[in-house]
């Protein structure tokens, strides 16, 4: 028998396996569902977001690799955010790691029915030409490359 002790709930599942269970919309898509009233919620921390973030959107800070988004805590601030767990929720961060993770969370833990993560997250957003409120902060967001390469 082998010494090794299996992971814990703390470590994050494989990136893959979580983009595999959620919705990832591309910029013009996320756009479409914003402008048609989906509350988009920035899972970055709050200094990226003051720094620069989409307009309209909500801080909701879901620690490195999304690990608060697990939390109870964290699914009572986002539904008190958005208005409830089946209200449309449009989810990203720097480079759209964080926000599927969080997703996921929200989504396979918590019951909410109507979430999405932007893919590529504000840089791509941004890099697009869409519009965000503030400066887009340069480099990689340190939480989300902190796990396996993620940014």
């Amino acid at each position: 028998m082998s010494s090794v002790e299996m992971p814990r709930k703390d470590v994050p599942p494989p990136l893959e396996l979580v983009k595999s269970r959620v919705e990832e919309a591309l910029p013009p898509l996320a756009r479409e569902r914003i402008e048609g009233g989906a509350v988009v919620i920035d899972t970055r921390d709050a200094d990226r977001f003051e720094r620069g973030h989409l307009a309209g959107a909500i801080s909701v800070p879901s620690g490195e690799s999304a690990r608060e988004a697990h939390t109870d805590e964290y699914a009572k601030a986002v539904e008190e955010a958005v208005g409830g767990r089946s209200e449309a929720v449009v989810l990203y961060c720097g480079e759209g790691n964080r926000s599927a993770r969080t997703a996921d969370a929200l989504s396979n833990e918590h019951g909410f029915e109507r979430v999405s993560s932007i893919v590529g997250g504000i840089k791509l957003w941004s890099d697009l030409g869409y519009p965000i409120e503030g400066e887009l902060a340069a480099g990689a967001d340190e939480d989300e490359v902190a796990v396996g390469g993620e940014g």
